[in-house]
């Protein structure tokens, strides 16, 4: 009685594990083919467009930066921890430190006037 459930049941795993029948492909409309398919790649990518204060030694400036243009710089007060020839660059949401000097590339909090810049030329806020 045993064998007999033992070999009944195996014959009911070797038919539940055969391959799947192919499912049927539905029609596409024509609309859909037309748009191109949704990339996560392409809408991770940064903006061309780059926001930087920066330390030249007599001063600070703000600018921000296209493929293939500079925008004319904005002279602004600088922060105490930002040294000649560093300077403060908007990474999303924070602000990294871009220098030479491999033990100060930090994140760092981002000055009001370098975020108000970015806000002001993106339209967010009105120029004064």
């Amino acid at each position: 009685m045993a064998r007999a459930s033992l070999l009944a049941l195996s014959f009911f795993f070797l038919g539940a594990c055969s391959e799947p029948k192919p499912a049927e492909q539905l029609p596409v409309p024509a609309s859909a083919s037309a748009e191109p398919p949704f990339d996560p790649i392409a809408s991770a990518r940064r903006p061309p467009r780059r926001y930087f204060l920066g330390n030249t030694g007599s001063r600070c400036e703000i600018y921000f930066v296209d493929p293939g243009s500079l925008s004319p710089p904005v002279v602004t007060p600088c922060p105490q921890d930002l040294l000649p020839g560093e300077r403060i660059r908007i990474a999303g949401k924070t602000c990294t430190r871009d220098t030479e000097d491999f033990e100060r590339r930090l994140p760092v909090v981002c000055p009001d006037p370098l975020t108000d810049f970015e806000k002001r030329d993106r339209g967010e806020i009105k120029a004064k």
